[in-house]
């Protein structure tokens, strides 16, 4: 097992400082163009009856909230000339009972970003409305009380939809190199992981230290 990896000088320079991530258990790194994900299940470790991808973008910064992002909304790409970094996707052998749509679960995430997005752009008016009925010495509107209880919800249901689905959970992108040749895999499953590396052992290794550039 290699210890881990530094791939320009700019990493070089980074990892002498000591800015490295550490894992607790040791991550994959492999050739973007080269692999071959076994022919079992990686979420129950059942054999694969089925192939779904995981589709995710290579990007230097991650955003805490994928609006504030200035390239999520396709007017401010335009407005600011920015363009989307081109997807990575890979194909992943699972069960039927484990297959995902990669489609399905971005379209649920966009429409429940949107709904999150107008309920917590109302709730500045409904400070405003709340503060008024204070200070005059009311008790809240109901229709106030309403709303607090739609924005809980909203929390709720936006947890469900972004939280990781059993197949993120099992086989989770950690991150790509500079030039994108290569892709840090976390598998969760010791047995699956060791699959892995059996099935592309030219091109894949072991590592428990990645640098953060």
């Amino acid at each position: 097992m290699n210890s881990g990896l530094i791939l320009n000088n700019t990493e070089m320079l980074v990892a002498l400082t000591g800015n490295k991530k550490f894992f607790d258990e040791p991550i994959i790194r492999a050739k973007i163009n080269r692999i071959r994900f076994p022919k079992y299940c990686p979420v129950c470790g059942a054999p694969a009856t089925t192939t779904t991808a995981i589709t995710t973008r290579p990007q230097n910064k991650t955003w805490l909230r994928p609006q504030w992002d200035p390239a999520f909304y396709a007017r401010e790409r335009k407005r600011l000339g920015l363009t989307l970094a081109e997807k990575k996707s890979f194909l992943v052998q699972v069960c039927e009972d484990h297959h995902a749509s990669d489609a399905g679960e971005i379209r649920m995430r966009s429409i429940t970003s949107f709904l999150l997005t107008i309920v917590a752009s109302s709730s500045i008016f409904v400070i405003m409305f709340a503060g008024a009925d204070i200070w005059a010495g009311r008790g809240l509107s109901p229709w106030i009380q309403g709303y607090f209880l739609v924005l809980v919800a909203s929390i709720l249901v936006g947890f469900l939809a972004f939280r990781p689905n059993p197949l993120e959970s099992a086989v989770n992108i950690i991150g790509f190199d500079f030039d994108v040749q290569y892709v840090w895999f976390k598998l969760r499953d010791e047995q699956y992981r060791n699959k892995f590396i059996h099935e592309n052992e030219m091109n894949a290794e072991l590592v428990n230290w990645i640098v953060k550039v």
